[in-house]
Order: structure tokens, then C-alpha cells, then sequence
């Protein structure tokens, strides 16, 4: 092959490596972030709608994140097997079914638990984070934390339009019912670009193992203590958005601000979480992804910390902004970094092991955030709880540097 056919076989790889990235965005936005904010309006509406108690709020979420969480090591296993673009078609296919059974055939809680938990956990499990980060991971082998950065950040784009779109799609129509339609068409739109524009980064032709220079205990597997750092990091970061995304409108409400204001309150956390993909998109590499992982931990349990005590103005307003700051850095730097301490063979499956241990810990917080509310009227406690863990990762992420291999 003649040096200019090679070169252009370069510039279109690399093209299609971007429109692949851009669309594994897009689905990662309408599998995951919308699931996740958006549905938190129509359940909360749904919940006022039904009169029904605030454990039952919690137990929808705690659904949905056991089926995403119990299946995540299963969907880690199909991308091995089966390739990304399969697995994203089957969860955008699991979406439009999901979105269409709550929609039209959910008439109470019990019905809403099993589809909101069977249906939509399964678009989020199988259309969401594991399929879109190996497909990313495969094709943008040097350079991750800059694609993850960007992959990420449509989750913050999502939850910003998701919130007040579907919260304006009820206002206007008396009905929560009519927001599972605008998923509908979302799904649609998913499967499309799983269709006809994703496809499943080249083989290498040998395995690529572990074996970064210099420093690391591990061995690239999940025997190594690095790994469980960064995927307690994940837990602990999860669980307390978990809390937010299932009571943070019905706890700003409490505190004597509007449905509405709430809801774009929450459209705000989820913008903001652009700012901290940005700063590990950009700084990441420079400044290390371990302390940059360590600094979202922190800001993020400064954001719970204002969240819990917004109630005049200026916190309300400014609590979204550290909160989304501190989960988007989270979000990036804790897949950066496990991509460096990870064996390239094996990040799908170990991604998957992380996520899976993510939505079982994620799961549990809003159900027992409800129980508590429900016997005590305060989320006090366990906000504090979720404060002190996010403080405590931090700490062993910036005291465990002998851990991380070299550079990270």
C-alpha cells in the first residue's frame, strides 16, 4: 500500500472515530441521563398524582438501579462477546418499550416499580455507560480522558434539557403520563444512531496487557487495591447523587420553592456537571487524574453539604453549581483513572464490575432516604453520611498515591 492511500485511510479513521464518539454521546444522553433526570419529574409527579408516601418515591429509583446494577457485569460480558453496537441496540430497543408500557399501562405503584425497574433499567444498563465507554475506549486507545470528558458531558447536556422539557411536557398537558411519550421518541432516535452510525472499534490482533512503568501494586485485574480505590470512589459518588435524583425535588420543595423552580434547579446541577468533565477533560492528565479525582470527591461533598441547607435563595442557587461540578469530575476522572490502572482486555468487563457495585450501592439510598423521611421529616443524617464517605475517598485517593501506577 503506497503512502497516500495509507494516509487517507488514517484521516478517514479517524473521522469515523469522532462521528462513532459523537454518537456514542448521543445515546449515552438519552439512555442514561434522561432515565436519570427526567424521569425523576415524571416519577415525582407520578407519586404526588397516586398520593403516595415518599418510600415509594425512593423504592421506583431503588428498582431501577438494582436491575441496572445486577445486570451491569452481564452487560460487561455481551460487549465482550456480542460488541457494543449490539448491546446498545437491544437497551435503546429496551427504552422504547419501557417508555410505552409506563405511558400506557402503568395504573399503579406496584406496575410502576416492576417497569420503571425491569424495563428502564435495562435500557440503562445495556444502552448506557458500559457499551458507550468500551466502544470510546477502543477506538481512542492513547488519549481517554479528553473522549470520556466529552462522552460524559452530554450527560450534563441531557439532564439540563430532560428536566424542564418533560416537566413542561406534563404542565401543559395535566398529565404524567404524557412525559414517558417524549422518551418514546428519544429511544427512537438512540436506536437509529445504533443503527446506522456506531460501529465496533478494530481488533488489535493480540491482547494488550497491563504493564504501565514505574509504581503499582496491581496487576490490572480486580486483584488490584488500586482498582477497589477508584471503585469506592464510584460507590460512594453514586450513592449520594442516587439521593438527589430521587429526593432532591421533593427536598427543595419541602424547603418552600416551587415544582417548577425545583425542576429547573435540577436541569442547573445537571448542566453544571459539563464544568467538572471540562476541568478533567482539559487538566486532567496534567495536574494526575488520582488528585483530580480526589478534588471532584470533595467539591462534591461540599455540593451535598449546601444542598442540605438550601433554603434561601443564594444557596439554592448555588448548591447545583458545586454539586454537578463535583459528580462530572467524579464521573470522568474515575473512568480515566480506572482505564490507567485497568489491563485494556479487561476494561469492559472490570467497567462493568464497577458500575454493577455503583447501582447496587445507588440502589439503597433513596429507598432507606425515603424510610427515614417518612419516621423522622429530615434527609439530614443520611446526607451527612454520604458527606463524610465522598471526604473519605478522597482522602485514601490522595494518601494512596504508592497504590496508582506511575503518572496516574
Amino acid at each position: 500500500m503506497n503512502v497516500a492511500a495509507l494516509a487517507g485511510r488514517e484521516v478517514r479513521n479517524a473521522n469515523q472515530k469522532w462521528r462513532i464518539l459523537a454518537a456514542c454521546a448521543g445515546i449515552l444522553c438519552i439512555n442514561a441521563a434522561f432515565p436519570i433526570y427526567g424521569a425523576s419529574v415524571v416519577n415525582t409527579a407520578m407519586v404526588t398524582a397516586m398520593k403516595l408516601d415518599r418510600s415509594m418515591l425512593g423504592l421506583l429509583v431503588t428498582a431501577n438501579m438494582l436491575i441496572t446494577g445486577t445486570t451491569a457485569p452481564l452487560m460487561g460480558a455481551a460487549v465482550s462477546r456480542f460488541g457494543s453496537q449490539r448491546t446498545l441496540i437491544g437497551g435503546s430497543a429496551a427504552l422504547i418499550i419501557g417508555s410505552l408500557v409506563m405511558a400506557f399501562l402503568v395504573h399503579g405503584p406496584l406496575q410502576a416499580v416492576a417497569a420503571f425497574g425491569l424495563f428502564i433499567g435495562l435500557a440503562m444498563s445495556a444502552g448506557g455507560f458500559i457499551a458507550n465507554q468500551a466502544c470510546v475506549a477502543g477506538w481512542f486507545v492513547d488519549d481517554q480522558a479528553r473522549p470520556f470528558a466529552i462522552l460524559y458531558a452530554t450527560m450534563g447536556a441531557g439532564g439540563f434539557v430532560a428536566a424542564p422539557l418533560i416537566g413542561e411536557v406534563i404542565s401543559r398537558s395535566h398529565d404524567w403520563s404524557a412525559g414517558w411519550l417524549v422518551f418514546t421518541v428519544m429511544g427512537a432516535i438512540a436506536l437509529a444512531l445504533s443503527l446506522f452510525v456506531v460501529r465496533d472499534p478494530p481488533k488489535t490482533g493480540t491482547p494488550v496487557e497491563f504493564g504501565p512503568p514505574g509504581g503499582g501494586t496491581g496487576d490490572g485485574s480486580l486483584k488490584s487495591p488500586d482498582i477497589w480505590l477508584v471503585i469506592f470512589c464510584i460507590m460512594v459518588a453514586g450513592a449520594g447523587s442516587a439521593l438527589y435524583i430521587a429526593h432532591g425535588l421533593a427536598m427543595l420543595q419541602d424547603y418552600g420553592h416551587t415544582p417548577l423552580a425545583a425542576a429547573r434547579s435540577m436541569s442547573l446541577m445537571a448542566a453544571s456537571t459539563l464544568i467538572g468533565n471540562f476541568l478533567i477533560g482539559a487538566f486532567g492528565q496534567r495536574a494526575g487524574l488520582r488528585r483530580s479525582l480526589a478534588a471532584g470527591s470533595i467539591t462534591f461533598a461540599i455540593g451535598l453539604l449546601l444542598l442540605a441547607n438550601a433554603r434561601n435563595t443564594g444557596l439554592f442557587y448555588a448548591y447545583p453549581v458545586v454539586l454537578g461540578a463535583g459528580f462530572g469530575a467524579v464521573q470522568v476522572g474515575a473512568m480515566a483513572l480506572l482505564s490507567k490502572c485497568t489491563a485494556a482486555n479487561r476494561f469492559a468487563a472490570i467497567s462493568g464490575v464497577a458500575i454493577s457495585l455503583q447501582t447496587v450501592a445507588s440502589a439503597a439510598t433513596p429507598f432507606i432516604g425515603g424510610w427515614l423521611f417518612d419516621h423522622s421529616h429530615t434527609y439530614t443524617p443520611l446526607t451527612g453520611t454520604m458527606v463524610a464517605l465522598n471526604v473519605a475517598a478522597a482522602g485514601l485517593l490522595l494518601f494512596g498515591k504508592r497504590l496508582f501506577p506511575k503518572g496516574a
